[in-house]
């Protein structure tokens, strides 16, 4: 990987980490959430009241987003200087160790993966 790689991985990172963190909440709030509200009115499903069927919407919309923008999506597409400017956007939004949590979640995910990996290695007998 070369210098200029690098840099367009770093960039992607932080870019992207920018975006999840401070455009993606105002989306949500400004006009999704509104959006759901006037879809869903004011009814009820399965004793569910329509403000809890609009956040429960609201979340699933937040997770996808962090699925596709996160650390893990951070490392799939940009690789570990992706996730160096993720670490620097949280630096350059105001508190690093607010990477704390992304972090550790794809610690634990990659853990884990690498856990079943070795375990389903064991039962095919490959190395």
């Amino acid at each position: 990987m070369g210098c200029r790689d690098a840099a367009k991985s770093f960039l992607g990172g932080l870019v992207l980490t920018i975006v999840l963190v401070v455009l993606v909440p105002v989306f949500v709030d400004q006009y999704a959430t509104g959006y759901l509200e006037g879809l869903i009115g004011d009814r009820s499903f399965l004793m569910l009241s329509s403000d809890v069927i609009v956040n429960l919407l609201t979340w699933l919309i937040i997770i996808g987003f962090m699925l596709l923008l996160g650390a893990g999506g951070i490392l799939k597409k940009f690789g570990i200087f992706g996730i160096v400017g993720l670490v620097v956007a949280y630096w350059l939004l105001g508190d690093v160790t607010d990477a704390f949590i992304p972090l550790a979640t794809l610690a634990i995910v990659l853990i884990i993966g690498k856990t079943l990996e070795i375990r389903k290695r064991k039962k095919t007998g490959k190395k």
